[in-house]
């Protein structure tokens, strides 16, 4: 198959690091293209192969969704053929189905992801954490740049996958050792071409989840 274009939602957050991330793929990657519009989303959802649905703050992204819900109702329908997406951080929140600890009268939401996710689950912004991940679905790609298989999880007022609710949802990353003989947080799931991670890999220098991503692409598109 030849190379891939990607789409970033780009309304808040860490779009620009997703892209630059994306663009260090370039034997996989042909281009990344910018939706911030409902008009943006039209224009390309069938030339792109996925979306990224960045992180941010989840309330201001689903301000913005509901002002923009023609871009809402297009990554619904997107979600709902099986096309492939990945939310990071925020955007966890807005691919689930059930979220708890929101704010009064809740938030407008993309859903689709069959899993509950708990907003800020770890606290504030000075409990933010960074931990080694041990993921088996990137480990094939080898060792990162520092040499180690483990993945860099940079949580940041991070969300966490308090349960999943059937057998389609697969658990890809958990949190471990934080309670002694307790099974660790979920912190990223995969539901068929829906991507789902609590964490940002895009403010690191590993690019192994985002080839994880580009390879459901691929997979999806075929």
């Amino acid at each position: 198959m030849a190379k891939l274009t990607i789409g970033v939602v780009a309304l808040q957050g860490a779009f620009s690091e997703h892209i630059f991330m994306l663009q260090r793929l370039p034997d996989l990657v042909q281009g990344t293209v910018e939706i911030r519009s409902s008009e943006d989303f039209e224009r390309v959802k069938d030339s792109i192969h996925g979306i990224v649905l960045p992180g941010g703050e989840s309330t201001t992204m689903a301000i913005i969704l509901e002002r923009e819900a023609g871009l809402r109702n297009g990554l619904k329908q997107w979600v709902q053929d099986g096309k492939a997406i990945w939310g990071t951080c925020a955007g966890l929140i807005m691919l689930a189905d059930t979220i708890t600890s929101t704010k009064k009268g809740g938030q407008t939401q993309i859903g689709g992801l069959r899993v509950t996710v708990q907003r800020n689950a770890f606290g504030r912004q000075s409990d933010s954490f960074e931990v080694p991940l041990s993921i088996p679905a990137i480990e094939s790609y080898g060792a990162n740049l520092e040499g180690s298989l483990a993945l860099p999880g940079v949580f940041i007022r991070a969300p966490v996958i308090e349960s999943v609710h059937d057998e389609g949802v697969v658990v890809v990353a958990r949190l471990q050792g934080r309670e002694v003989g307790k099974e660790g947080e979920i912190v990223a799931v995969k539901q068929g071409n829906v991507l789902g991670s609590s964490f940002h890999p895009e403010l690191t220098s590993d690019v192994r989840f985002h080839r994880y991503f580009v390879d459901i692409c691929r997979d999806a598109n075929k």
